[in-house]
């Protein structure tokens, strides 16, 4: 199943297509050399020197035309006329015996031509020429293809294995382990790897049969390409045994190597991949610049170097005997297509890559999505409202998709459907809903912020000026300046490697770029002692992995006022701390708005902490408002049945498990990519009806 859905996926990246058909058919060559050659690496025409391609389509079919020699010193050549001497060219035809997998007995070859019944000689077919000893260049580079080949995957499984290796305990164990695994590292980065191999390789007996200089080579280039993915992995490795799954597997018992290689090494395919897929066209073009320097493949065996060592051996020969170039243009394809599919795998099975839509998709998937907005209906009436100059921020029926791909199609998510609203200067506006609701995707349209693969649609004014008529050159002068945002996980909002300071004199640097470094400080510590940070001038020098979760909080806000945003746009700020400190955050927002007149977006799940801080709310489920209006009126007189939902599954003060069960809300959240034509809480709904289902008017709030 995991074959069928590559081929499915790979039939959208072309390129990657080809790539592996290409590399297909050279491993397919690879292994049937024998019969895919028409003649062995050795076999030599030695009055056929220099000679070019000689098949041709001719009345007779494809045939192989004879030449003369003009001039045995410049090897000149000229075709025979006559139809007499062509060659037809037969597939399956007898040849030469040989072994195919060296034991079955066969003298079939895939095409040559038939032995002469005059004189049972046979006119040999050239089909990329012949060299300077008159030997099939063709055959040369099919056989060629065993070495130069099987060397780059040989190397890079040893060269991986011993990454994984060492890179895993480097990374897992730290301590002496890492220490000595990343000073080996180091030194064998110092050195030009080129140079490194060349050394080597030069130290050892340069007089070796070819068996013996294939593992030699094999094993320097092993030695020489593991320890810049080793160092990369370890970091990688360094850095997830820090999850929680991890630490679970570890007080589970799980012995220290399985956790490495079951646990940790799976999440990092997608780099693998890539290292392998870079690592083989690399290994190739060493053990080709060894063969071209006279240090690896000699004679008789045959490679890719050893053929561009014997053939490209003067700028004469390049210019008149231009075939001669064919095993460097094959080289170069190879590299290519292990490129191409190496970045085709990555994606594959890196879920954040394969969300953008490819070139040859694009124009598709924006007239599909044109026809789903065209075709679909407002599913909540909007009341008459003011102008939008009228209002602080306001916006208007807004409609946001993204454009995913799934296997080997692009799925159309259509994550808002049409929200529209308004919030006064100096309001609080807050924003609930289950997760997937489009609350975070809504807000994050404001400083537009959605990646490349988003389509959004509507209009968003603040402060009287249309965000979305602005390019991203002109939103600049809105972000961070007159629009801030806080996130939910403050520990992942920070550069682990900068300090508190350097991110203040960073934020401060935007809009102030003659700021000094001391300047910047003062401000940052009357920000800091604003958002009620203790001791806020000694901990400029910290690090984010010094501070707690509300603190790194506090500084979120704190960087939000740098610059003096008139919008805060707070998404789910309490999620991840604990009661004590959501309400020190909630009351750092309250007085913020009186001292600043800030207005505020609160983003939550937890209603009654939304309707203690905001003016008025927004219920949204589906992409769509369920229901808005002041929080009182929303707590005390909930119309929609989703919002009565919502609240009825707030645990309530007092209330223990033993007298009162909690209450969920049945079902599942309705799916993006698939919405419901109607109201879209209508198959989770008690009270639903037909006309729920058929339109986006509730039945029960018209009831009400």
């Amino acid at each position: 199943m995991l074959v069928v859905r590559l081929i499915q996926y790979l039939k959208s990246r072309p390129l990657a297509l080809v790539s592996l058909a290409l590399l297909a058919l050279l491993y397919l060559f690879m292994i049937f050399a024998e019969f895919i050659s028409p003649y062995t690496p050795t076999r030599s025409f030695e009055e056929d020197t220099f000679h070019p391609s000689n098949i041709e389509l001719s009345a007779k079919g494809l045939v192989a035309r004879e030449y003369r020699v003009l001039s045995p010193i410049t090897w000149r050549y000229a075709k025979v006329k006559g139809s007499e001497f062509h060659h037809k060219i037969r597939f399956f035809v007898k040849g030469e015996e040989y072994r195919l997998f060296g034991l079955i007995p066969v003298s079939r070859h895939l095409f040559g031509t038939l032995p002469d019944e005059s004189t049972g000689e046979v006119y040999p077919v050239f089909l990329f020429g012949a060299d300077n000893l008159g030997r099939d260049l063709f055959s040369r580079m099919v056989y060629g293809s065993r070495i130069s080949l099987t060397i780059g995957f040989v190397a890079s499984a040893i060269s991986l294995i011993l990454a994984i290796l060492f890179g895993g305990i480097a990374g897992y164990y730290g301590g002496k382990p890492d220490w000595f695994v990343m000073r080996v590292c180091e030194f064998l980065m110092l050195i030009p790897s080129l140079y490194l191999i060349l050394f080597l390789r030069s130290i050892l007996n340069t007089k070796m049969d070819s068996g013996t200089a294939y593992m030699i080579i094999t094993v320097i280039l092993s030695l020489v390409g593991w320890p810049g993915t080793a160092r990369t992995l370890r970091g990688m490795v360094h850095s997830i045994k820090r999850d929680e799954f991890v630490l679970d597997a570890g007080l589970e018992g799980i012995p220290s190597t399985v956790i490495i290689f079951v646990h940790i090494i799976p999440q990092i395919t997608s780099l693998l991949i890539v290292s392998t897929t870079l690592a083989i066209p690399g290994f190739i073009m060493s053990e080709t610049t060894l063969s071209y320097l006279g240090l690896g493949i000699s004679d008789p065996a045959v490679s890719w170097g050893s053929l561009i060592n014997r053939d490209i051996s003067t700028l004469s020969n390049l210019k008149n005997f231009p075939w001669l170039l064919s095993p460097v243009w094959l080289l170069l394809l190879v590299t290519l297509a292990f490129n191409f599919l190496g970045d085709a795998l990555r994606d594959y099975f890196d879920p954040y890559h394969v969300i953008f839509p490819t070139w040859k998709k694009k124009s598709t998937d924006s007239h599909r999505l044109t026809q789903i907005i065209k075709n679909s209906q407002d599913e909540i009436s909007e009341n008459p409202r003011e102008s939008a100059s009228a209002s602080f921020l306001s916006v208007e029926n807004l409609r946001i998709s993204f454009t995913v791909l799934r296997g080997s199609s692009h799925t159309i998510i259509q994550s808002v459907r049409g929200v529209s609203f308004q919030m006064n200067r100096g309001e609080i506006l807050g924003i609930v809903g289950e997760s997937g609701s489009g609350k975070s995707v809504t807000t994050t349209a404001i400083p537009a912020l959605h990646p490349s693969n988003a389509t959004v649609e509507g209009k968003i004014f603040f402060d009287g000026v249309e965000l979305t008529s602005l390019s991203q050159k002109e939103m600049r002068s809105y972000r961070g300046k007159k629009i801030g945002l806080i996130f939910q996980e403050p520990g992942r909002s920070f550069d682990p490697l900068q300090n508190i300071g350097s991110v203040f004199f960073e934020t401060f640097r935007n809009s102030q770029p003659e700021i000094s470094r001391g300047e910047a400080d003062e401000k940052a510590v009357t920000l800091l002692d604003e958002v009620g940070l203790p001791d806020p001038k000694s901990r400029l020098k910290n690090y984010p992995h010094q501070f707690s979760g509300g603190q790194l909080q506090r500084i979120s806000i704190a960087l939000s006022l740098a610059q003096g945003c008139q919008l805060l746009i707070a998404d789910e700020p309490t999620t991840a701390l604990d009661v004590t400190i959501q309400a020190q955050i909630v009351s750092l927002l309250a007085n913020l708005r009186k001292t600043r007149n800030l207005s505020i977006i609160f983003i939550s799940h937890n209603i009654d902490l939304v309707a203690g801080l905001c003016d008025n709310i927004i219920v949204m489920y589906g992409g769509l408002i369920m229901e808005k209006g002041s929080s009182e009126e929303i707590m005390r007189h909930a119309k929609h049945p989703y919002t009565q939902a919502l609240l009825a599954s707030s645990p309530k003060f007092g209330s223990h498990y033993s007298t009162e069960k909690l209450v969920s809300i049945p079902g599942r959240v309705t799916d993006p990519a698939h919405p419901e034509p109607g109201c879209p809480f209508a198959p989770r709904c008690q009270y639903a009806k037909d006309e729920c289902k058929k339109s986006g008017i509730c039945y029960k709030m018209g009831e009400s």
